[in-house]
């Protein structure tokens, strides 16, 4: 005769390889609604996704330009492109947030809505929270090096591409009271140094190209620099006669940062 327990367990594994059997793949269309306002996002789920386990995730920050309400643009070339072009070598799940219109990765409220979507994902796709890799690319990568700052041991690693560390005075940028509360780095007299100091025990991994006409590259040599003083681990790549809109594709079809970044655990 068979026990209730063991008919119990039958029907939980039942309906868990059911769940697993039925799950969405591919780029899915999420929402989170904070107050009375929806904000879209993308998540990529591995066409092998099964409830029965925990999942790394990857948060991608996009470059200026992707901002809006649609939840597509974010996922329109960088990791996305390569995640098409070569889904095997990335057996994750990926989050890809959108920032409002007008607005950039520094905010405090943009992260914080990362950090919500990012709630939302690992509930709904089993996330595993050792394994929570934070990457961005140009305004992305600025958005990277601020939430790594705020929470250094959220993150299992960092991919930062083409990223600036201290404002760009080009632009006109300005450090707002705000800005001085939260990364007390960029007031620094030496913001890589600061940031590199906060940041240490988050495995880090910089790309830049040599030919950037949007962030001077010198901006990832000085941190990647400051990193290899103090960090558990820093590497950083320069592609030569690398342009700024080239540098996310090839970082995310380095298959050698590929199998180091599937390796990392907090």
């Amino acid at each position: 005769m068979i026990s209730r327990v063991a008919v119990t367990l039958l029907a939980a594994a039942l309906c868990l390889a059911a769940s697993s059997a039925n799950a969405e793949t591919g780029f899915l269309d999420r929402a989170v609604t904070i107050g009375t306002t929806p904000h879209r996002y993308q998540v990529y789920v591995p066409a092998d996704f099964s409830a029965a386990k925990t999942w790394p995730v990857i948060v991608y920050l996009h470059g200026g330009g992707a901002q809006g309400l649609d939840a597509l643009l974010p996922t329109v070339g960088g990791l996305a492109n390569d995640i098409r072009a070569h889904r095997e070598a990335f057996p994750t799940v990926a989050l890809f947030p959108q920032a409002s219109p007008n607005a950039t990765w520094s905010q405090p409220d943009m992260q914080e809505l990362v950090l919500r979507e990012l709630d939302q994902t690992m509930a709904e796709f089993h996330g595993d929270p050792a394994r929570i890799y934070l990457a961005g690319y140009s305004m992305g990568g600025v958005g990277a090096y601020r939430m790594a700052y705020r929470w250094p041991q959220k993150f299992a690693a960092l991919v930062v591409i083409a990223g600036r560390v201290e404002p760009s005075t080009a632009g006109g940028e300005r450090v707002s009271d705000g800005d001085r509360r939260l990364y007390s780095y960029l007031t620094d007299r030496d913001p890589f140094a600061a940031l590199a100091k906060q940041i240490k025990s988050i495995p880090t991994w910089l790309f830049h190209g040599d030919a950037d006409e949007s962030v001077p590259v010198e901006q990832s040599r000085h941190m990647a620099a400051a990193l290899q003083k103090v960090a558990t681990f820093a590497r950083y790549t320069e592609y030569y006669q690398g342009r700024h809109q080239e540098a996310p594709n090839r970082a995310f079809a380095d298959m050698d940062m590929l199998t180091w970044l599937w390796q990392q655990h907090r």
